[in-house]
């Protein structure tokens, strides 16, 4: 049984399309078994399309409450049994119920905790830094917060602006968060604390024997899972 990825996407899906074309090879220890968006009639939701994996929309404006929407996500997300969930380009903060109930993954363009938000490319410009980069980290409740799970850098250039740097950001993004989900998927990793470690839950290759339940109905607050509170292991993942 291979580890299961759900990808949430709200455009383009190029780390979508990354983490697709990775996943066609059995070697990669993978496979995206769904597709969420929070809007319709993206790009991202196509490529799911022409790759032949089951895709669904949770736009926040069909829920009263963010809250509500936030729960609905949960459940839709827990119908497909994922292992681990890739916030891919997703640009809505990620509610308590989700982050209860799936480990989550996510990438910031820059070298957490430097420039965190949705401006970091603009703002490490800004301050004239010589090196950044881009982070993939496990998701928490706090605005690119998580534990960091990896690191690469990226030299700025004289002359770069926001859109060139940002360029070449993204593709050294993709590359990581493609080889990052794959050693956790092969792998599998513990979290202790805000340190994450690969390859420390579970033998290579082998499948994840448990699945991940629906969200209870009084999910524990979601700092817990990255700050050493919970006990357990499951999809290869172990909480100390």
């Amino acid at each position: 049984m291979s580890f299961r990825l759900v990808v949430l996407v709200s455009g383009s899906g190029t780390n979508l399309q990354a983490l697709l074309d990775a996943a066609s090879d059995d070697a990669y220890g993978a496979t995206v078994v769904a597709v969420g968006a929070d809007r319709d009639d993206i790009e991202g939701l196509a490529r799911a399309g022409r790759a032949g994996v089951p895709t669904f929309v949770e736009r926040v404006s069909d829920h009263p409450t963010r809250e509500e929407w936030d729960e609905s996500l949960a459940e839709r997300i827990a119908g497909h049994r994922p292992d681990l969930v890739v916030s891919a380009g997703f640009m809505k903060i990620l509610g308590p119920r989700v982050l209860a109930a799936f480990p989550v993954v996510n990438t910031h363009p820059a070298l957490l905790p430097s420039f965190p938000g949705a401006h970091a490319v603009r703002d490490a410009l800004a301050y004239g830094v010589r090196v950044t980069g881009c982070t993939v980290h496990l998701v928490d409740a706090g605005v690119d917060t998580g534990p960091v799970i990896a690191q690469e850098a990226v030299p700025v250039r004289e002359g770069d602006d926001e859109e060139s740097l940002h360029e070449r950001i993204k593709t050294v993004e993709r590359g990581l968060l493609v080889e990052m989900v794959g050693r956790m998927a092969r792998e599998g990793w513990t979290t202790t604390g805000r340190t994450v470690r690969l390859g420390t839950a579970r033998a290579a290759g082998q499948a994840a024997a448990v699945r991940r339940p629906a969200p209870a109905a009084e999910p524990a607050p979601a700092q817990d899972r990255t700050q050493g509170t919970t006990q357990g292991t499951t999809s290869g993942r172990t909480t100390k």
